[in-house]
């Protein structure tokens, strides 16, 4: 089985730290979003620098400082690309105040070998943003 915990666990705490550099490299250029579905191609590191930084700011005015997967699946193991499901929690500090949505990625190998994986399609179901 694909090992793609370790990954999501990163690109959370990459999240928590608001590193928008070390989120957009979880992305592979070109890369598709869909988010409230709305489809977005991403084709340069910049438009996935900018999607990134929306994203952050969303995060910021909501005061997020948890961010951990709540369920990793993987619905797809092949030869060079994984179908994984993530369920995600959002959280701010000293409150119960969740979101809790879910995402299905479609994972393939890094290129330059790096640490594993990198995301080319992300679909977000019922997110808050």
């Amino acid at each position: 089985m694909t090992e793609v915990v370790p990954f999501f666990e990163r690109y959370a705490e990459a999240f928590v730290a608001y590193d928008a550099g070390a989120i957009a490299a979880c992305y592979l250029t070109p890369s598709l979003l869909v988010r409230d579905g709305q489809a977005e191609v991403l084709g340069t590191a910049e438009a996935v620098a900018e999607s990134v930084e929306a994203l952050l700011a969303l995060h910021r005015a909501w005061d997020v400082q948890k961010v951990q997967p709540d369920g990793v699946e993987v619905l797809e193991d092949g030869p060079a690309h994984a179908v994984v499901r993530v369920d995600w929690q959002l959280g701010r500090p000293r409150t119960r105040l969740r979101w809790l949505f879910a995402t299905t990625y479609t994972l393939v190998p890094a290129a330059d070998g790096g640490d594993g994986w990198r995301i080319a399609v992300a679909v977000t179901h019922d997110a808050p943003f």
